[in-house]
């Protein structure tokens, strides 16, 4: 069970980075109209507060989904697998092989894969939902997957600042504060049997997932 496996080769397809580039900007560019959208709806004390409760709830649905993806990437499947053995489990595998590995990569490395997945929900959640109609479901809806999708997103870059020396100055703040995993939570998952800690955007429900 907490066998490290031999190192793969995790390297992508070039017609898969290409996929990974154009979706990473799609998302980021979504990303930041419905962030707008959501800026012009805060108005007042109910509109505030139920955005709020979304993106927070948001976030913890991404440290979530971080977790379960984490846990089935590294137990489940293997690099030969069809259609998501280069591309999906590979970098899994590698990671466990040679954890500063991911220091290196680009910042596409790190969250292209996970864009792929995440903007289609966040294309529907701009074009579907009427964030200015007044709605409280239709915001928090919004705001809910604003921010679970971005802490998805985003989760490999914090996951990379848990693993280098000098974080930027950005990254050691946001781990101070607890928004982000820092170097001491994400270690209990490099330590034998590697079998706990999953969760890698907060780390905030490694407790009752592990």
């Amino acid at each position: 069970m907490g066998r490290e496996p031999e190192r793969p080769d995790a390297a992508a397809p070039a017609g898969h980075r290409a996929l990974e580039v154009l979706a990473t900007l799609a998302f980021t560019g979504y990303a930041a109209l419905l962030t707008l959208r959501l800026a012009g709806a805060s108005a007042g004390g109910d509109g505030l507060l139920v955005i709020g409760a979304g993106l927070l709830l948001g976030y913890l649905a991404a440290d979530l989904l971080s977790g379960l993806a984490h846990w089935v990437g590294d137990r489940f499947f293997d690099e030969a697998t069809p259609f998501i053995g280069r591309s999906f489990i590979a970098p899994f595998r590698e990671h466990h092989v040679e954890p500063e590995a991911m220091v290196e990569h680009d910042l596409v490395e790190l969250v292209g894969n996970t864009a792929i997945l995440a903007l289609p929900p966040l294309a529907c959640a701009y074009h579907g939902l009427e964030v200015g109609s007044g709605a409280a479901l239709e915001r928090f809806l919004a705001a809910f997957t604003l921010s679970s999708l971005a802490g998805a997103v985003l989760t490999n870059l914090f996951h990379r600042w848990a693993h280098m020396a000098r974080p930027p100055l950005v990254a050691r703040g946001l781990q101070r504060l607890g928004l982000v995993i820092d170097p001491a939570r994400h270690a209990r998952h490099h330590r034998d049997p590697f079998d706990r800690a999953y969760c890698i955007t907060t780390g905030w429900l490694n407790a009752p997932m592990d």
